[in-house]
């Protein structure tokens, strides 16, 4: 008898419980419930984010850009933050152009051999194929500074996370800035002491011609301001 009234009880609370998850997710954002709701998803590709505040701004600020918007990303790794952008741009003409040698290298790398040396382009295509996102990215192999010269689109997203070397970031800002429109949304990943190149760039170069700008973690953005 009192085991039985001791499972009634747990049911109950369990009952309880997802009832309250289910009328708290009444109260969000149809934007918020979606996040939610392709989370584990998401967190299964393989990444350097500061999960989950970083790849939640990835999907807001795709998702809160007009139809046919151009998202340009340098420095795409396996594809976690591409996936967000994606995710974002579902039933829409907006499209992401990922920019990365998809080999990468000694100097941005240093958590461990699988993630330097060889090709992982084939990691990063499939993440995208299997969730259904492939057709809202081109994928662009080769240095960021070579795309920048023959570069020729409106941006209305530009995300810098390639090359942490200054002059690198810094010569991806300059190339590819010009093209983003007025009103345009700029950000930078690892903003923070540990990558002084990315730092200084957004220090010095980068929010003084920016409005609006905030952070995630070492994530921070800000709008090409109208002029």
């Amino acid at each position: 008898m009192g085991k039985h009234l001791a499972t009634t009880a747990a049911q109950k609370i369990v009952s309880a419980r997802k009832r309250l998850q289910w009328e708290l997710s009444q109260w969000l954002d149809p934007s918020e419930r979606e996040f939610r709701r392709i989370w584990p998803s998401i967190s299964t590709v393989e990444g350097l984010l500061v999960s989950p505040d970083q790849e939640h701004w990835f999907f807001t600020a795709a998702r809160s850009l007009a139809d046919r918007a151009t998202i340009v990303e340098i420095g795409s790794f396996k594809g976690r933050s591409t996936c967000c952008f994606a995710y974002g741009c579902r039933g829409t003409s907006k499209h992401i152009f990922a920019i990365d040698t998809f080999a990468g290298n000694d100097s941005d790398f240093k958590e461990g051999a699988s993630f330097r040396g060889g090709s992982f382009f084939h990691v990063f295509w499939n993440n995208l194929e299997t969730r259904g996102l492939a057709e809202y990215v081109t994928p662009i192999r080769g240095l960021s500074t070579d795309a920048a010269r023959t570069w020729d689109k409106p941006i209305d997203l530009l995300f810098i996370d390639g090359s942490h070397v200054y002059e690198d970031v810094l010569a991806d800002f300059n190339g590819f800035f010009p093209h983003v429109k007025p009103g345009g949304i700029v950000a930078f990943h690892d903003v923070h002491e540990t990558w002084p190149g990315p730092t200084r760039v957004w220090q010095e170069t980068a929010a003084p011609q920016l409005t609006k700008t905030g952070a995630r973690a070492t994530l921070t953005f800000g709008r090409k301001p109208h002029r």
